[in-house]
């Protein structure tokens, strides 16, 4: 195993162990701190996520934005998902791992944001996902698109090793306001 490769696992592992460590209460307080900083044009066609236990929780966005086109991740195979439009929360079914994603609709072959979970990132927008490589390989068919991590504040990290097939997000929303430059 190289050294990248494990710095990530030990990465990932720590950011595991901090997330679990926190209180449900932060959880909800900075997950609506995050929804009111997520700011997108109307009628924009914008990817999210369903949150798992540690990710922000941001579903609420889909109903308190009708004017805006939503995909939820479906996991279609070994590594690989889909963006298919939801306008209902509510009619999400457990997926992948447990995942709540939508069973119907075309695949989005266009989008123009795609908030993206990770386990850590830096304020120069690098990312570390989970490990699977389901948003490495997502993130590269929608080239147009603009890459926004979504995370808590604790998730901000310095440095992050990172591979080739790696691509760094636009931005990085968390909890927190953005330091002024």
């Amino acid at each position: 195993m190289g050294g990248k490769t494990r710095a990530k696992q030990e990465l990932r592992r720590s950011m595991r162990g901090i997330l679990t460590g926190l209180d449900p209460g932060f959880f909800r307080a900075a997950s609506a701190e995050i929804r009111t900083r997520i700011r997108l044009p109307k009628e924009s066609r914008v990817a999210l996520f369903a949150a798992t236990p540690g990710e922000p929780q941001l579903l609420d966005l889909i109903i308190a934005h009708p004017e805006i086109e939503w995909f939820l991740p479906r996991v279609t195979g070994t590594g690989e998902m889909d963006f298919l439009p939801v306008s209902d929360p509510q009619k999400l079914k457990k997926g992948y791992l447990g995942i709540m994603e939508p069973t119907q609709g075309s695949p989005a072959t266009d989008l123009d944001f795609i908030l993206c979970p990770g386990l850590a990132f830096t304020r120069e927008g690098l990312r570390l996902g989970q490990g699977g490589g389901f948003y490495d390989r997502a993130l590269a068919r929608f080239p147009k698109a603009e890459r926004i991590g979504v995370a808590f504040s604790c998730q901000l990290v310095d440095h992050l090793p990172t591979a080739a097939h790696d691509l760094k997000m636009h931005r990085v929303i968390t909890n927190l306001p953005a330091p002024q430059d």
